[in-house]
């Protein structure tokens, strides 16, 4: 029978067994967090415009080898190349069709999540990565269709650039520590064809209700709103119990919301030096790492994680908008809240189950 591992989990978590006796855990936060403001402090030097991008490939590549890291990183870039690819094959033939984009999008996550399902360990993060990435240009571009094919190049360099510092980090704390001991992966049986399936129609379904909703409410947010649906729904296939794990993953979105609108709005209220920045950054993303040493903590570390990130924004200068942060706040919530109710009501008897 094929195996496929933890390594999938959503946006790039694994668990892996630490053993509790030393400080692995807390290194291991530690180094993170560092290869993460690397990444934020070079993709901001060479001016790209999301310079979280690079700091969350870091977070996703939370992993405990540089070999483990490698072969992730190899899957979230074959995954985004693709992903890019389906994204601008989208904008080119729907940009002025809201329906027909609604449409292309739900078929080609919808066939990621059935791709994904059959394939072994991190390839099946790798198709993951395709499909919300296709979301993730086709949306972010939508009010101006000619900067796709921009944005998707930003994106591979914040994505390359993430890879790197992810993998020195690790190099370096090889060198310096030697190997992770007990840092196998937990390995799961595959799910089952009926259930990958199933998975399938719910990633349809899921986002063609987000779709809908945005397109009869007009929501200013909406784009923001469609992306959170179609990130999660498409990577919750990956993970079992998920209709379960998932409220963890809903209070974790809440909590980074909710400490990083504190953190950029009391704390950061000007454009500071990269230093105060990284000072601010610190210690919410050390805890980031952290929890992503554990099983039990890693989906609600996975959506703290992401939220965070999104919520700081961290950019050269930032910009300040309390209202549209909380309109964002409020969509990204949403976002998740819908993806969480789509795996507790569309087919719940074939939701991917294990001890």
């Amino acid at each position: 029978m094929s195996k496929r591992t933890g390594a999938e989990m959503p946006a790039g978590g694994t668990p892996v067994r630490f053993q509790a006796r030393d400080l692995a855990p807390l290194l291991f936060g530690l180094r993170t967090a560092a290869a993460a403001l690397v990444a934020l402090w070079l993709a901001m030097w060479l001016q790209l415009d999301n310079p979280r991008w690079a700091a969350w490939t870091v977070m996703a590549l939370a992993l405990p080898t540089r070999g483990q890291i490698a072969l992730k990183g190899l899957w979230r870039m074959v995954g985004t190349l693709l992903g890019l690819a389906a994204g601008l094959v989208g904008v080119a033939l729907f940009s002025q069709n809201s329906l027909g984009m609604g449409l292309f999008l739900a078929v080609w996550m919808s066939l990621a999540a059935l791709v994904g399902g059959r394939l072994p360990a991190l390839a099946a993060y790798g198709a993951a990565l395709a499909g919300l990435t296709a979301c993730l240009i086709a949306l972010e571009s939508s009010g101006a269709p000619l900067s796709a094919f921009a944005l998707a190049l930003e994106r591979t360099s914040s994505i390359a650039l993430g890879i790197v510092c992810a993998y020195a980090a690790s190099a370096l704390s090889e060198v310096f520590q030697g190997a992770a001991d007990n840092a196998a992966p937990v390995v799961f049986p595959q799910p089952s064809p009926a259930t990958i399936r199933a998975n399938a129609e719910r990633v349809f379904v899921t986002f063609a209700i987000g779709w809908i909703i945005w397109v009869v409410t007009a929501w200013s947010s909406g784009p923001i709103f469609i992306v959170l649906v179609g990130a999660l729904v498409v990577n919750f296939t990956t993970v079992p119990n998920v209709d379960r794990a998932a409220w963890g993953a809903l209070w974790g979105v809440g909590l980074g919301q909710a400490l990083g609108l504190i953190l950029k709005y009391a704390v950061l209220t000007t454009t500071p030096a990269f230093g105060v920045l990284a000072g601010a950054l610190f210690p919410f993303l050390f805890l980031g790492g952290v929890g992503m040493t554990d099983r039990r903590s890693l989906l609600p570390t996975t959506g703290f994680n992401i939220s965070f990130l999104l919520a700081v924004e961290p950019l050269n200068p930032m910009q300040y908008d309390l209202a549209a942060s909380l309109n964002e706040a409020l969509a990204i919530f949403l976002g998740v809240a819908l993806v969480v109710a789509g795996f507790r009501f569309i087919r719940p008897e074939l939701v991917w189950r294990l001890p």
